[in-house]
């Protein structure tokens, strides 16, 4: 869970005015604090857990850029969405109220109702490590701001935050090591060392319940592509089956489907609600999300083929697809049920520059892109066959 949760936070640090590596960061800081508070293992591990996803309720550039301001007016919204989101989650749940509350302010007046000793410490940890971070200058070197950000959050103290967690950090900025490793290429491994040895690890079926989390955060960017995720990884699941892989392969191709587009929280909102045909310089921005989404899942998973499987889907047989130009030779079939899942997908759905399209003209289309060397052959075929199942699911969907 750790390191799944790791790694998959920084889809949410996409933003064209760059906060990369914000919740790592956050996360960092606010287990330096939580040692300090002398809180148990198992706090400690809840306290990594709703730290390295706190602002996964900021699904767009304008809930960022809100957040980029010290004296964020009004962080509410992305707070109840993102408690909303983890809520859904058994193996994050516990974080909700956390996670509802990292932005409450000691002396209230919040959403909460909560205030002082009654808002969990966990919030008031994360509260005071985003904002420490916020204040952090990328420009500038380190220690040259160090003693600035300490008077600051001084100076908020027993109004904005906590004062005993402001005493704690006042103590820890004293350290230059701290400061070093804020801005460090090692600070996952600095993090790692403050984790509890005892970690929660990943059931099969937790696995699954995380991607569902992170697909519905990269579906929300768009209207047009509110369930896009979730229809892709079922019929990735209805053809897996269909071409006889095994309940495990078919399963884990279900979560490829969730997490395809992962990469899509690095492409600007503006390219993907367009409604016109995107510019030559517009579509080689979009070319890097699949190639984002590999190297976001495959420290994850290290050695599976679940990351190509995920981050193949606009490869072609004929070696023209993108971004690695991959040949048929290089594709398996589960990679090859990715790529025609997502391209039926997409053809269903309203988009902002057409409305969805029929089943005859998906059905030309696909089998064009079959003719034309880049969709397998088979893998068509056997989704014509479940077109009634598939349709079934589509009307499903909320």
């Amino acid at each position: 869970m750790v390191n799944l949760l790791l790694n998959l936070s920084r889809s949410l640090d996409f933003f064209n005015s760059g906060i990369m590596d914000h919740h790592r960061r956050v996360a960092f800081i606010a287990l330096r604090l939580g040692h300090r508070a002398d809180l148990s293992e198992q706090a400690l591990m809840e306290l990594y857990k709703a730290s390295i996803i706190h602002d996964i309720g900021a699904v767009n550039d304008q809930d960022k850029l809100m957040l980029t301001s010290f004296d964020v007016a009004d962080p509410w919204l992305h707070c109840e969405r993102g408690r909303d989101f983890v809520a859904e989650i058994p193996e994050l749940a516990s974080t909700a109220p956390i996670i509802y509350s990292h932005h409450d302010w000691w002396q209230g007046g919040n959403p909460s109702g909560l205030s002082g000793s009654s808002i969990p410490t966990a919030s008031r940890i994360i509260h005071l490590a985003d904002r420490i971070d916020i204040l952090i200058n990328r420009d500038r070197y380190i220690l040259e701001q160090a003693q600035e950000i300490s008077c600051r959050i001084k100076r908020l103290s027993g109004q904005v935050f906590d004062p005993d967690l402001t005493d704690l950090f006042i103590d820890l900025s004293k350290q230059e090591s701290f400061w070093f490793d804020l801005v460090s290429p090692w600070i996952n491994d600095c993090m790692l060392k403050l984790i509890p040895p005892a970690l929660m690890n990943v059931k099969r079926e937790n696995l699954m319940t995380v991607a569902r989390l992170f697909a519905r955060v990269v579906d929300l960017r768009s209207s047009f592509t509110y369930h896009h995720s979730f229809y892709v990884a079922q019929v990735c699941r209805v053809l897996a089956l269909k071409a006889g892989l095994s309940h495990d392969d078919a399963y884990l191709l279900e979560v490829a489907g969730l997490l395809h587009d992962l990469g899509k929280l690095a492409v600007p909102e503006h390219l993907i609600e367009k409604p016109s045909r995107l510019t030559t310089a517009e579509l080689d921005i979009i070319k890097q999300h699949s190639y984002y989404t590999y190297w976001l899942l495959n420290p994850v998973l290290p050695g599976h083929k679940l990351p190509s499987w995920a981050a193949y889907h606009h490869e072609r047989l004929d070696g023209n697809g993108y971004p690695f130009k991959k040949t048929a030779e290089q594709l398996d079939l589960p990679a090859r049920i990715v790529a025609v899942a997502d391209i039926f997908t997409a053809l269903r759905e309203d988009r902002p520059y057409r409305p969805g399209m029929s089943n005859g003209e998906i059905k030309e289309i696909l089998n064009r892109q079959v003719r034309d060397g880049g969709l397998d052959a088979g893998v068509v075929a056997m989704l014509h066959d479940c077109r009634h199942e598939l349709d079934d699911l589509w009307f499903s969907l909320p």
